[in-house]
């Protein structure tokens, strides 16, 4: 349903390997892989708990609502980017990747994915 936006999302950023549309209770909507070495479900399931653990602690601090989040590894970057109350996006980058048009690309396709998924 959503396959056509998240490649031509990956597609679009020097580096992007996958990105997928999950919900917060670990079941994903829809996701793609350009790089079939990483595996976008098991990313976006473990990703999930940390995000929801995140999403809780600003609100204890009371600093506003989550919208993003990153990850950095040696290997690959992780952007996790809030859709709604009930999902999330997240996009796998190459480190040799340009995370900066990854993070403008989910910024942009969160809202127009937000309008779908309501």
């Amino acid at each position: 349903m959503f396959t056509d936006k998240l490649k031509s999302a990956v597609d679009s950023v020097k580096g992007g390997e996958a990105a997928i549309i999950m919900g917060y209770d670990g079941i994903p909507v829809d996701h793609f892989e350009a790089d079939k070495d990483v595996d976008i479900e098991t990313v976006g399931m473990e990703f999930s708990v940390v995000l929801k653990e995140v999403k809780k602690a600003a609100e204890l601090l009371e600093t506003g609502s989550t919208e993003e989040m990153t990850v950095r590894t040696e290997m690959r970057t992780t952007i996790l980017r809030v859709v709604n109350d009930s999902y999330f996006l997240a996009f796998v980058v190459r480190a040799d990747g340009n995370m900066g048009k990854a993070r403008y690309v989910l910024r942009m396709l969160a809202p127009e994915l937000k309008e779908d998924l309501t």
